[in-house]
């Protein structure tokens, strides 16, 4: 085989399977650069809402995603209404269902609620009496719903959604840096590899600092 054969092999075998991704067309840089959850760890926030079918749809492939994630990357959500006060409720819920470690078990069923079954979780008393048939006491949900640190994360997340100047959920922050609004396109996998490559330029940027 001539050298220029072998060299074009080895080029093909160190090329990475995945461009760099481009500023504006892949992602928007945080400008300036947010303060994330957990300096020691690169962390992903997923800004979404229950009552967003896109949020709905990416679930599943995201769930997936981060089931993956390396150790030194964190992930965590962020329930936002982005002006619309019929999601108010649900991103409640969400912090709520949180402080009562109840979203692993009932994450799913809560989407299906809204998105298969069509129900109108869109009111306390709603969302209250959902919950209660799914096996969940009500009056726990009630005052983890209405306490002061439940309000102080709803708070926190609209201030936060205001500071990235969210544009659309889902969309994904990387390490406070990188956000990539996520389309609804029918596959993720492109964009969640974008979201891999930028947690990697997350990687070298500390390695410089």
């Amino acid at each position: 085989m001539c050298k220029l054969a072998i060299a074009a092999i080895a080029v093909l075998l160190t090329a990475p399977a995945f461009a760099a991704p481009v500023a504006s067309t892949d992602y928007q840089p945080v400008n300036p650069p947010q303060a994330t959850s957990d300096p020691s760890k690169i962390v992903v926030t997923e800004f979404f809402s229950y009552q967003c079918p896109h949020c709905f749809r990416f679930a599943k492939p995201y769930e997936d995603w981060i089931a993956k994630l390396p150790a030194d990357v964190k992930a965590e959500r962020v329930a936002v209404s982005i002006g619309h006060q019929t999601w108010l409720p649900a991103a409640q819920a969400f912090y709520a269902l949180t402080a009562m470690k109840k979203v692993p078990a009932i994450d799913d069923a809560l989407f299906g609620a809204i998105h298969r079954q069509r129900l109108q979780l869109d009111t306390e008393a709603a969302l209250t009496d959902w919950v209660g048939r799914q096996g969940i006491d009500q009056a726990a949900f009630t005052q983890a719903y209405q306490s002061f640190s439940v309000k102080l994360n709803m708070k926190r997340a609209d201030d936060l959604s205001r500071s990235y100047r969210l544009p659309s959920v889902p969309t994904l922050a990387i390490d406070g840096r990188y956000l990539i609004p996520i389309a609804d396109d029918g596959n993720f996998n492109d964009q969640l590899e974008i979201a891999n490559a930028l947690i990697e330029q997350a990687r070298r940027n500390r390695s410089t600092r």
